[in-house]
């Protein structure tokens, strides 16, 4: 008998005890947000939600990446490499707490033109990947009492339900499934890349450099639309719970047309 699986992509990072830094002006401690803003229309529904939820929110817009509008909010321009000078933005507004959102663009090297406290913190993330580096600067704004949270509370409408939103998943599947993820957890320590696409017991794809849209760029051929659906599986960065898609060579075209 087939039996339906479920799986959930929502994910909590560990959160500590925090204290904010009154904000210069004033004798009295704020519980303000901080959005640091890459690319794309997220960062700014980001912010809109978080109002409406009560947040009094600063946004930290990074120079070159974000061009959405935030002419509504307090914001603060900061090269992308600046992190110290980001950090004491943050501080100063009194935020104690940070969220992340957003598609950056990475410069050449010779453009990056890190400060201070970049230079010591991409020494310690040296060879490794994004999530470590995103695990470092989480760790440098939490020595000033800041800290990192999921976008995921302010976006509940941009989010996969928990469960299976696409249909059943049969045993087949369901091992590719838990396949997927048994490489991933393997990788996870070495931070190669988030996602990885199977199809009938065989690994199609594993993440590379390329992100995940380069790699589901280039899977779209390989998949065999005559047999079961490939399955795509994904961690999240700075998270362990796992996201599943069930995935056609036609929907992978689809996402490769709209992303071009």
């Amino acid at each position: 008998m087939t039996r339906q699986r479920k799986y959930s992509n929502s994910w909590n990072p560990q959160a500590g005890t925090v204290f904010a830094r009154p904000r210069k002006g004033t004798g009295r401690n704020m519980a303000r947000l901080a959005v640091i803003a890459g690319k794309g229309a997220l960062p700014a529904t980001l912010a809109d939600n978080a109002r409406s939820l009560g947040e009094d929110v600063v946004i930290i817009r990074i120079a070159g990446q974000a061009d959405a509008d935030f002419s509504a909010f307090e914001a603060f321009d900061v090269r992308l490499g600046a992190v110290g000078r980001a950090r004491d933005l943050i501080r100063d507004a009194g935020c104690d707490r940070v969220v992340m959102i957003g598609k950056i663009s990475r410069p050449p090297l010779s453009q990056l033109k890190p400060d201070a406290a970049a230079v010591k913190l991409l020494a310690r993330a040296v060879g490794r990947g994004d999530d470590a580096l995103l695990r470092v600067i989480s760790d440098f704004l939490a020595e000033a009492g800041i800290e990192t949270v999921s976008p995921e509370q302010f976006l509940p409408g941009a989010m996969m339900p928990a469960g299976i939103a696409t249909g059943m998943l049969d045993d087949a599947m369901g091992e590719d499934v838990n396949r997927g993820s048994a490489v991933l957890d393997a990788l996870g320590g070495h931070d190669v890349g988030q996602g990885v696409v199977l199809q009938d017991g065989r690994v199609i794809a594993i993440e590379g450099a390329e992100g995940t849209d380069g790699m589901l760029r280039r899977i779209a051929p390989l998949i065999d639309p005559a047999s079961t659906p490939a399955i795509f599986v994904i961690y999240p960065l700075l998270g362990k719970k796992r996201c599943v898609l069930p995935l056609t060579a036609e929907c992978v075209c689809w996402h490769w047309k709209q992303e071009v």
